[in-house]
């Protein structure tokens, strides 16, 4: 295992910056290049902070380290309730750190998971580097999950039956009468919108329509990138008349997109968000959505860090709950006769 002197040496430092990065001291006033030298040994190596032993020696410390990487996300507040729920029952508590502040080494929690000071981690993926160096650093030492994307080959994955929400909501558009519809993804690396795409494309498959490649654009997790993906999806599709975009918060920069192109949805295109948020009843228009059983996926997490058996790298899919629930608002309607022609 490296020490901290081995981190001192590779990054050009002295152990004592190593020491206080590590423990995220305040007053220290290094580069950025310099921090993100001994952030980078630290990643390739096996070195920790002793935490643990400074804390709780020989005990465990009852505590499951939850990592988003948005903590104002309504989609993330269902995941962390069911967490929290289901940690109760196990005796623990849950704590909850945004990834991004880990990476800039400004949160306690990243220094406790990779000093061994709790006793799981659970980290909501998003194919970033900081979830490849996170799950490095934690599984090394406790019982670790990533949530809906990541490498199941290194690590066990739990994810939802993405690819039945992208069936479920494409065939509602179908059943509308839209031959032609559209799939927005989040980015083609994760493996929730690969599965979410698949459904996509297999309900079209199934209805006779062959899906082109034309009809598929990114539109990221974000309004700014729904917005764009949108823009970039009506250029290149302009005969779609509906959509399916896979995540609802990019759904709502789809609608401001449309606006500024001077669509009307649903009269001119009809939109269908997955995941569902209170804020879609307020939307104008409401948005069409489908529920996802993420209270069930936090808890089903916290029931794996916390089960006597060793976690092994794996893809696990929830099954545990019903078929995903759509919720009919005002974005879809009924293809009107003359665009059936």
């Amino acid at each position: 295992m490296a020490t901290n002197a081995d981190i001192a040496r590779m990054a050009g430092v002295s152990p004592a910056i190593v020491s206080r990065i590590v423990n995220n001291d305040q007053t220290l006033r290094v580069s950025a290049e310099t921090r993100a030298r001994v952030l980078k040994a630290i990643a390739e190596t096996d070195y920790s902070p002793n935490i643990a032993a400074r804390t709780l020696k020989a005990a465990k410390s009852g505590i499951i380290a939850l990592v988003v990487h948005d903590l104002t996300s309504s989609v993330y507040s269902e995941i962390i309730s069911g967490a929290y729920e289901a940690a109760h029952a196990f005796g623990k508590t849950v704590l909850v750190g945004e990834a991004a502040a880990l990476a800039r080494g400004q949160s306690h929690l990243g220094a406790w998971i990779s000093g061994g000071g709790v006793d799981a981690v659970i980290l909501q993926g998003a194919g970033t580097d900081t979830d490849v160096t996170l799950t490095r650093a934690a599984r090394a030492k406790v019982p670790t999950v990533l949530l809906q994307t990541g490498n199941p080959e290194s690590s066990t994955v739990l994810k939802l039956d993405d690819a039945t929400a992208g069936r479920v909501a494409t065939q509602h558009l179908i059943e509308l009468g839209h031959s032609r519809v559209g799939f927005l993804g989040v980015d083609d690396a994760r493996l929730f919108s690969q599965g979410r795409q698949q459904g996509w494309e297999s309900a079209l498959l199934d209805a006779g329509s062959t899906p082109a490649k034309e009809w598929v654009a990114q539109g990221g997790n974000s309004f700014p990138a729904g917005a764009q993906g949108m823009a970039e999806l009506a250029k290149k599709a302009p005969e779609i008349s509906g959509v399916v975009v896979a995540s609802i918060v990019a759904a709502i920069g789809v609608l401001a997109s449309l606006r500024d192109l001077g669509k009307s949805v649903p009269g001119d295109m009809s939109l269908f968000a997955i995941q569902d948020i209170p804020l879609a009843d307020y939307l104008s228009p409401p948005l069409t959505s489908i529920k996802m059983p993420l209270r069930e996926l936090g808890m089903k997490a916290v029931e794996l860090v916390c089960s006597d058996e060793q976690l092994a790298p794996s893809l696990i899919t929830l099954d545990a709950a019903p078929e995903p629930q759509i919720v009919i608002r005002s974005s879809t309607t009924t293809l009107g006769r003359r665009e059936r022609q």
